[in-house]
């Protein structure tokens, strides 16, 4: 193998095994708020209420649909975290089984985005503990400004 072939594998090994998370390990400058710089409020809430229950229920049954949505958010006028209590899981708890894959990729698409990301490291929510999302239309009227609500395991 020639010397510019072994340095082209080794760049491509390198750049292969860079982590999306290392590109956003920083994302916002001098410890500012990230509330203030993506200009969004966040809320955090614990609940085991039905009618959240139920919300959450359908959010689990789109989260395939919701991980396709999310690509193209680019802004939100609220992020809403709800950690539900273990009443509330027992009413998901069969469709999270069933939906694991779809979860998995809500996951990864929440993660991979910096403005859920962020939002995300703010609260010290990890991306493993979100099992649904809702995204409703932002008060701008804009398609890629949202209200969001993140459904989260105990």
């Amino acid at each position: 193998m020639t010397p510019k072939r072994v340095l082209a594998v080794l760049a491509m090994l390198a750049c292969g095994s860079a982590s999306p998370a290392l590109g956003q390990s920083a994302p916002y400058p001098g410890g500012a708020n990230p509330a203030e710089l993506f200009g969004y409020d966040i809320e955090v809430s614990e609940t085991d209420d039905e009618r959240v229950a139920e919300s959450a229920l359908r959010s689990v049954q789109r989260a395939g649909e919701t991980a396709e949505e999310i690509k193209m958010v680019f802004g939100a006028t609220q992020v809403r975290f709800v950690a539900l209590k273990q009443d509330s899981m027992d009413v998901v708890a069969s469709e999270l089984e069933n939906r694991k894959s779809d979860v998995s990729r809500l996951q990864a698409a929440i993660e991979s985005s910096a403005l859920f990301y962020t939002a995300m490291r703010s609260e010290g929510v990890a991306a493993s503990d979100v099992i649904g999302a809702d995204l409703a239309d932002g008060d701008s009227g804009l398609s890629s400004e949202k209200r969001v609500t993140i459904y989260l395991a105990p």
